[in-house]
């Protein structure tokens, strides 16, 4: 069921991105005071139950949630927590999931409590970032999909581009400098509090099984430098706007023209297009 986004929230993020749009250095810095507002909270709860998903490490399932307490109830307390900033991110828990080649993917859950708050903070700063991302960038943005980076693809095989090189970058998830993301981030964001409400999300401690079976912390913490979570609601937005920057690159030094290339990005997956019988682009700018 497609969740419409309410009027009030829609001109919010319509004046956000504009002003984005039409100011490419400002930096906003009245942000904070959106995330607890009910209207915002109450959305961000149906996306995040629409998406469904297991318990985070405190179990607490939407049912119970929704049986217990009361949403209401729940959306309140989450509010003035975020009002008083007394709110302090969970734990995150990491559960295992195969892959196609036999090898295991490493899942971050966090609790519904923290992807309701994620979920609010990306309802505000998205459309913040959607007024510089590039048209060649086809992952996890609104009205985007896998099947229009394909046609694009497509489109450029048409047109005599079929040197090819396909990129992938290995764990890019659990890569991501933190420093360097949060330094891409404040070139948009001067609001503090929004800085370090995803520094919480960032250094939260990760639980799952050690080696010998046992519940543990398997990596996070404040110690941690690398990598948000694959699984949190923030972390696809948050990772789109690191390899932003292999897309300013691209487009600063002109690649397109100099190499008589054109790039496509899905998140992590690049494909650059040459046409053949030219020089290949450096993989450099592919990687």
């Amino acid at each position: 069921m497609l969740l419409l986004t309410p009027d009030r929230i829609r001109t919010l993020q319509r004046k956000l991105y504009i002003k984005a749009k039409q100011e490419p250095a400002y930096r906003f810095y009245a942000l904070y005071d959106k995330l607890y507002q009910a209207d915002i909270l109450h959305h961000a709860w149906r996306l995040v139950k629409a998406n469904k998903g297991s318990p985070g490490v405190d179990g607490m399932s939407f049912e119970v949630i929704e049986s217990g307490i009361g949403v209401g109830c729940y959306l309140e307390l989450l509010s003035r927590e975020l009002q008083d900033k007394t709110y302090r991110a969970n734990p995150v828990r990491r559960v295992m999931i195969p892959k196609a080649d036999g090898s295991l993917r490493p899942l971050g859950i966090p609790t519904i409590r923290d992807r309701v708050v994620q979920m609010a903070l990306k309802l505000v700063i998205e459309p913040i970032f959607e007024a510089d991302f590039c048209e060649h960038s086809y992952g996890f943005r609104p009205q985007k999909s896998a099947h229009q980076a394909i046609d694009a693809i497509a489109d450029g095989m048409w047109q005599g581009q079929t040197q090819v090189i396909d990129a992938d970058l290995s764990k890019y998830f659990d890569s991501i400098p933190h420093s360097k993301l949060l330094a891409t981030v404040a070139e948009r964001i001067a609001d503090g509090a929004v800085l370090a409400l995803i520094k919480q999300w960032l250094k939260a401690p990760v639980i799952g099984e050690s080696e010998n079976g046992k519940t543990a912390c398997v990596g996070g913490g404040k110690s941690n430098r690398r990598g948000t979570p694959q699984g949190g609601v923030i972390s696809p937005l948050l990772s789109n706007l690191y390899l932003h920057l292999l897309d300013r690159i691209w487009q600063r030094h002109e690649l397109a023209r100099k190499l008589q290339a054109k790039l496509v990005r899905y998140a992590d997956d690049c494909v650059p297009r040459k046409r053949t019988g030219g020089r290949s682009p450096p993989c450099s700018y592919a990687a």
